[in-house]
This record gives C-alpha cells, structure tokens and sequence, in this order.
C-alpha cells in the first residue's frame, strides 16, 4: 500500500496563532520594522496570515518575509515570499510560500504534532470533568 506522506496538508488553528514578520531587503531582515499579524493556518511549507500591514503598498513585486512564530515550545523562524494577498476585514489576508525548508517543514510538522497531542488532552480532560 502507497501513502502520501509528501503530500501537503493545511492545519487551521481555532485561534490564530500571533506571529511577527519583517520585510527582507537584499537578504537582510531588520528587526526594528517587525509588524504583528495573525496566522490563520499552516502547512509545512507556508501560512496564511492576516495583518493590518499592507505588504503591497507601492511595489510591483511580491515582498520576501522573515516570519516567526511558536506552534507549541519553539520558536520558528522561517523565510517566505508572499504569493497572494486579498482584503480582510481592516486589514489583507496573505498566502506566504516558504521555499525549500525542508528542516523547516519537519519542525512545523512536530511542532503541530506535540500541540495537538496537547489539544486533545486538555478536551479529554473537559469531558471527564464534565
């Protein structure tokens, strides 16, 4: 039997997830114009996000992004380049493809791994209480 492990998936988070991310210029990320936003789901290999940061302001070319954020324990820094943005509420919602990390893409994998094993104790730990 064949499975398809390589295959992606998406994994939405019932709260988003905080993250901050600056734009990379000529391989460089400054940290003093890091902007909040929000992580609505994830894959090994990009995000979707929200923040009130119009990244296409003025530029004809999508912006690279330094992203970072904790799923469970560790903090993920991870480099993407911006595919997609659309309007969201006050602010865009935007699709963040990370490239070819593939230490990037098995730490995302276990860092959802260990949150879920997480967020399934804690449900049946309701349900026994209640």
């Amino acid at each position: 039997m064949f499975f398809k492990r390589s295959e992606g998936f998406r994994y939405k988070f019932e709260e988003p997830l905080q993250t901050t991310f600056t734009i990379v210029e000529n391989g460089n990320a400054d940290e003093t114009e890091a902007a909040i936003g929000e992580i609505l789901d994830i894959s090994p290999r990009g995000v979707k996000m929200y923040s009130t940061v119009d990244l296409n302001a003025g530029k004809a070319i999508c912006p690279q992004l330094e992203v970072r954020f904790v799923i469970d324990s560790q903090t993920i820094v991870a480099y993407g380049e911006v595919m997609w943005s659309r309007p969201y509420m006050k602010g865009k919602q935007y699709g963040v493809f990370f490239n070819n990390q593939e230490p990037l893409e098995d730490l995302i994998v276990e860092e959802l791994k260990l949150r879920r094993k997480k967020e399934i104790m804690a449900e049946k730990s309701l349900k026994s209480n209640a």
